[in-house]
């Protein structure tokens, strides 16, 4: 079985999850900028149910927007989660929080209709403009 492990910035926060992720993407949204300062945002979607622990401190938690919840270090800041009520059973964790993040390859960009003028990965992976 696949077991991907990661955490924050400072150690504080460590998780693991267990078997591959459903999906992993570039989100191009303005809320997953913010989040995050970048110009994109990379997830790696896990179901949340018997796969997901958090093996250290608890992350601190955000209501972003009505529906959405986001997690991060309550010491360093280091965003690690979305979650969304529209998609119930699913996590997105920020790839770049992973120990192996390489292992985590990005298979479609998400929101790109709200992307950045100036920002092109010149990659040939799917584009979604929005859900």
């Amino acid at each position: 079985m696949d077991q991907h492990e990661g955490g924050c910035l400072c150690g504080a926060v460590r998780f693991s999850v267990d078997g591959p992720p459903r999906s992993v993407f570039h989100c191009h949204c303005f809320s997953c900028r913010r989040q995050t300062g970048g110009a994109i945002a990379s997830f790696a979607a896990f179901p949340v149910a018997g796969v997901l622990r958090w093996t250290r401190e608890q992350p601190a938690s955000f209501a972003s927007s009505p529906g959405v919840t986001r997690r991060f270090c309550p010491h360093c800041g280091t965003p690690l989660s979305y979650q969304a009520e529209k998609y119930p059973d699913e996590i997105h964790l920020h790839i770049g929080v992973f120990d192996n993040a390489g292992d985590l390859v990005p298979q479609a960009h998400w929101h790109t209709g709200e992307q950045l003028s100036w920002f092109d990965t010149k990659d040939d992976l799917p584009r979604h403009p929005g859900d």
